[in-house]
């Protein structure tokens, strides 16, 4: 009875470690901007209103007292934030996870010369910091004309996607039942087995990968905030860093931030949904 006791109080501990922020964030977007100043800060809104929400968005606002609520300077950023990383995100696993796929199957199921060093190729690039090549690759956007681009963007975040990803699923698809040999006595190629059996059967964690490429991309700050801050391609990462300096506004932070965490939320309980009902154990080949 101690030991689970004392599971579930690190259980406790860790949901609240994670989930206090989140709350906190919440109840700030629902509150005045007077109710963010109070000293101590209380556990809930002081006046609970839609208003920041409104005015993070670029809305005038005028709730029941009379009180008018200005839109916010940064409104029109976050609309353009919200619209370009949601096209980041879905260009990039869009054409992540089909490179992925083949790159994964191959390390994962084939056998050719120099693997080992490949693998750690892929590796060494999963390991090596953003920052570190951002130098590099402004001066190359810079010449080529793809500073401010949200295509250059895209084409540097793939930098990051495909070699994490590649390196997630190596193991997946290295642990999948080997069927090519039935495959190849039914006549099958090595391709079209790979698209009728093996990513049939890889579909939870194809599903999964398509998951974290997605927050990836949406997330992405590093290369966001180098390349394209203060054009029309920014992303919202760079655009909620704004919030920090000029003027500081925490309720419309806060609403923005609640903003930029419905699309992964969303994304998490769909595949959640998806993954759930998917029947892993139905026999792929009959």
């Amino acid at each position: 009875m101690l030991r689970r006791a004392c599971l579930w109080a690190m259980v406790a501990l860790v949901i609240l470690w994670t989930a206090f922020p989140l709350y906190w964030f919440l109840k700030l977007a629902f509150d005045v901007p007077a109710g963010a100043a109070v000293f101590p800060p209380p556990f809930y809104p002081t006046k609970p209103t839609v208003a920041s929400l409104a005015t993070a968005l670029g809305f005038r606002y005028v709730d029941k007292d009379g009180q008018v609520y200005l839109p916010s300077g940064l409104a029109r950023q976050v609309r353009i934030g919200l619209l370009n990383s949601f096209i980041l995100a879905l260009s990039v696993t869009l054409i992540t996870m089909p490179v992925v796929t083949l790159l994964a199957y191959t390390f994962g199921r084939l056998e050719f010369r120099h693997k080992n060093k490949l693998i750690m190729a892929v590796l060494l690039v999963v390991a090596l910091p953003p920052i570190s090549i951002i130098i590099p690759f402004y001066m190359l956007f810079l010449h080529l004309g793809l500073v401010g681009k949200l295509g250059g963007l895209i084409l540097v975040t793939l930098t990051v996607t495909i070699p994490l990803l590649t390196w997630m699923l190596i193991g997946f698809f290295r642990n999948l039942p080997r069927v090519e040999a039935l495959a190849r006595i039914d006549g099958l190629s090595r391709m079209r087995t790979l698209i009728t059996i093996i990513i049939p059967m890889a579909k939870v964690g194809l599903a999964v990968g398509s998951m974290i490429c997605f927050l990836t991309a949406w997330n992405e700050f590093t290369f966001a905030h180098i390349l394209v801050t203060g054009t029309p391609a920014t992303t919202l990462p760079p655009v909620i860093s704004g919030f920090l300096f000029m003027s500081p506004q925490p309720t419309q932070l806060a609403a923005t931030v609640l903003y930029s965490l419905i699309p992964p939320f969303l994304l998490a309980y769909w595949l959640q949904r998806y993954i759930t009902t998917m029947n892993i154990t139905e026999p792929i080949v009959r």
